[in-house]
């Protein structure tokens, strides 16, 4: 029987293809690519959760993915507060090797 959580992260995972495909702007393209992860790390837990013994193992590789995570949506607004603040286009076909 397919498990809720396997939905989910299915569905996230459909959500962040179909977001990276339809659109150029760069933000939509970083969360979506943080949407992956996200849908990953469901994934993760739910296999973890249903072993009969994940041990210590899962636990520590659980929090390290959820760090990792979190750093990354800290630097996405880090990223785009500079740019925003300094005028750049987010539009990925526009950037031009970065030139500032």
């Amino acid at each position: 029987m397919i498990s809720l959580l396997i939905v989910a992260a299915v569905v996230l995972l459909a959500v962040a293809l179909a977001g990276i495909i339809s659109d150029r702007h760069f933000v939509v393209i970083m969360l979506a690519v943080e949407l992956m992860l996200i849908a990953s790390s469901i994934l993760l837990v739910y296999f973890f959760a249903s072993a009969q013994d994940p041990g210590s193992s899962a636990v520590t590789m659980i929090i390290a993915i959820w760090t990792v995570a979190a750093v990354e949506v800290i630097t996405l607004i880090t990223f785009y507060v500079f740019m925003k603040s300094r005028g750049f286009d987010f539009d990925v076909t526009r950037l031009s090797k970065l030139k500032w």
